[in-house]
């Protein structure tokens, strides 16, 4: 697999030729997927998308010491403008007392620039965060324009390395450069690979001691990596690390809200633990690839199903599924006991999930099989292969409707138009369009809120029955908004404006 020869790693369009645009059934996206035929699909009309430029630099910004310098024009760093409480309260809770927020910079490229070359601006920004900042490490995110007009910004990292105390790390985001916004934790994951492991290769800790080595070589065949997503809140870190230390193993977190300096340490690990293959898939075949660590990748710990599959993959490396199923045992006998009232409250309620691909397997999962809660649609920003085991439970469900879009609000609104469910799950803006046409929305993600484990089951319920008690404000809202569509529309298959392909490419 490995590209880490390459500057920039090929996008998933080419890496996984996944599909963006789909609406049917769960069996029919998933034997097209397997046949390629759906990689092609796109739409006629599309309404709004993501870049990933944002994504990128929103994980990259996430690691503490370091700078992220936006190469391009200023606005194309408005988005960090509002995360930065946000990232300092995550890194502060994780114990960096020192933490000062999320620091990036801009070169601000000007028509002028556009014209003559950006990489003199460029050189002065990197130059001034290793003055003003000394970071660990300098994150350069290329935009479009630079991207456009040809400048070289691995040449200008090249030329200024040794001026630097701070490892500069180049990340190649251009948002037109592809479909799928996923290939921004490639981007990311490949520099971290490249500039922070890439001379790390034969390095080994240096112990004299003897009972030491023993005792470090014993520490190191149960210690994990344990890889967290920018989504994800201290409380679930929290949550993972705790049902793995009950299995008798050692957990170090990665690559969000953790020092770059402590990267060098994942090679040394006996697994790598995902929590999501779209984050990290392109990392731990690397890893295994280069540095010998096997990994697990089959599914997010979300509902007691895949909580399940995910400690017994862990415990199955190392040998130890009775004690995992002790574990898995008392943790279900004790979570069904607090579930039990409020399972009462979901009696015949429906729902609609919306979110990445990996999240809302899971989490349409955790409705049913937990709470009982139906399912009526799932809406994933993506599909491609890793697609297939958290959906397992949907595949013969022809009353299940399918989406796969990256947000295109126009589609979602005429499906809640016809489902009608009683709640909404949704990550982002989605969330918005479904609060406005007056459905109950529990956003599945928030840095303060559990949704990983055993714990984030029953915080969900919890939430989802307080919702659920007194849903008035959002019937209100439903009740007074008006939608810029017309009633036209609401009348058209929502999936109009899909191109859909019937051959591989």
């Amino acid at each position: 697999m490995s590209y880490l020869h390459l500057k920039v790693p090929p996008t998933r369009d080419i890496r996984l030729r996944p599909c963006n645009a789909y609406g049917g059934n769960l069996e029919n996206l998933v034997c097209g997927q397997k046949e390629g035929c759906l990689s092609n699909n796109g739409r006629t009309f599309a309404q709004t998308t993501g870049c990933q430029l944002t994504l990128a630099m929103g994980m990259a910004a996430s690691i503490p010491n370091t700078v992220v310098i936006y190469h391009g024009p200023v606005g194309c760093g408005a988005g960090s403008l509002g995360l930065a409480g946000q990232s300092k309260m995550s890194q502060q809770a994780r114990g960096n007392d020192d933490a000062v927020g999320r620091v990036w910079m801009s070169t601000n490229l000007s028509e002028v620039d556009i014209v003559s070359g950006g990489e003199k601006k460029l050189e002065a920004a990197i130059l001034e965060a290793e003055r003003r900042f000394r970071p660990h490490a300098i994150f350069i995110g290329n935009t479009c324009v630079p991207a456009i007009i040809g400048d070289d910004i691995d040449n200008v990292a090249t030329r200024l390395q040794d001026r630097v105390n701070a490892r500069i790390i180049p990340l190649h985001c251009e948002g037109f450069k592809t479909r799928f916004v996923a290939t921004a934790y490639d981007i990311v994951y490949h520099g971290i690979l490249r500039y922070l492991l890439g001379n790390q290769h034969d390095r080994k800790p240096i112990i004299e001691d003897e009972a030491a080595q023993i005792a470090y070589e014993l520490r190191r065949k149960k210690t994990v990596n344990l890889l967290n997503v920018g989504s994800m809140g201290y409380v679930d870190e929290v949550e993972l690390v705790r049902l793995l230390n009950a299995i008798g193993l050692e957990a170090n977190v990665y690559p969000c809200f953790t020092s770059p300096e402590k990267f060098v340490k994942v090679k040394d690990a006996a697994l790598s633990i995902s929590i999501c293959a779209t984050h990290d898939d392109y990392f731990v075949e690397h890893l295994k690839e280069h540095y010998g660590v096997p990994y697990v990748l089959n599914t997010i710990p979300i509902g007691t199903d895949n909580v399940r599959l995910w400690l017994l993959d862990v415990a199955d490396f190392f040998g130890i599924r009775e004690e995992a199923l002790k574990v898995i045992a008392a943790e279900e006998a004790e979570l069904n006991k607090a579930l039990e009232p409020l399972r009462k409250s979901f009696v015949g309620k429906t729902a609609f999930v919306s979110t990445g691909e990996i999240r809302a397997g899971a989490q349409a999962c955790m409705l049913e099989n937990d709470l009982g809660i139906k399912v009526v649609g799932i809406r994933a920003h993506h599909y491609d292969e890793f697609g297939e085991i958290v959906f397992e439970n949907f595949k013969d469900r022809d009353d299940v409707t399918i989406n796969v879009a990256a947000n295109q609000p126009f589609e979602q609104v005429n499906l809640l138009r016809r489902l009608k469910p009683d709640l909404y799950l949704g990550h982002g803006n989605s969330n918005v369009w479904a609060a406005k046409q007056g459905v109950p929305v529990l956003p599945i993600y928030g840095p303060n809120n559990s949704y990983l484990g055993y714990k984030g089951i029953f915080e969900v319920a919890s939430r989802l029955e307080r919702i659920l008690s007194n849903p008035r404000w959002y019937n209100t809202l439903g009740e007074t908004t008006q939608l810029p569509y017309k009633e036209s529309w609401y009348e058209q298959d929502p999936y109009l404006y899909i191109r859909q392909t019937t051959e591989a490419a």
